[in-house]
């Protein structure tokens, strides 16, 4: 890992354009209670110029986690190609290497493809994201996201094929750009090999939350 850190920055310094100002990000677009009483997040933060940063994500929730350290590179103006490591938590942890696409797809659609490669296998996370302006303060925010394994991988709650498809639903009032309150409703449905681990085959959870950035 502190291997994969010093790269990323030193990449981040050889490769920053000429005159290009350094800049960063928090943002947690999820900080959330849901009614079964489990605390969410999903937050990521970036460090660099306009063509090459350094992101860090983190999902999860209290027993159950992913964390990700990627070096980003700009390919078009809407579009980022990022390299880098995933570590995921369920009862143990296991490391993976991704390679992922991240942009604007038409018609507006916040879009990361990423795939991994680990633990003698091959998996694809997709995730999407749209929002929808009511005014200028209220948003609907509108997500799914699903991953698919190539083998079962039982010390993280990961089956062979596809494991879970979750849709949610988050209405945020912005009562400034860096501050939204929100509630949804989330869906989740596992499959196959992961609803037989899991031993869970569907939840729906209503939610609380918080989006801010910094």
């Amino acid at each position: 890992m502190k291997k994969m850190l010093f790269l990323s920055v030193f990449g981040i310094v050889l490769f920053a354009g000429g005159g290009d100002v350094l800049r960063y990000q928090v943002l947690f677009d999820r900080f959330e209670l849901q009614k079964s009483g489990t605390k969410v997040w999903d937050v990521s933060a970036y460090a660099g110029y306009d063509a090459n940063k350094l992101y860090l994500y983190s999902e999860g929730e209290e027993s159950s986690w992913q964390n990700e350290l990627v070096f980003s590179h700009a390919i078009s103006p809407f579009w980022d190609i990022q390299a880098g490591i995933e570590i995921d938590h369920e009862d143990k942890t296991k490391s993976f290497g991704e390679m992922t696409l991240s942009g604007l797809a038409p018609y507006w659609i916040e879009t990361r493809t990423k795939l991994l490669f680990g633990q003698g296998a091959v998996g694809m996370d997709f995730d999407f994201e749209y929002d929808t302006l009511f005014t200028q303060r209220l948003v609907l925010a509108s997500r799914i996201e699903s991953r698919w394994m190539s083998k079962s991988i039982e010390d993280i709650g990961v089956g062979e094929g596809l494991n879970y498809i979750e849709a949610g639903f988050r209405l945020r009032y912005e009562i400034r750009r860096e501050l939204a309150p929100y509630i949804g409703v989330s869906f989740k449905r596992n499959f196959g090999q992961t609803k037989r681990m899991l031993n869970k085959q569907s939840n729906a959870f209503f939610i609380l939350g918080l989006r801010f950035w910094f």
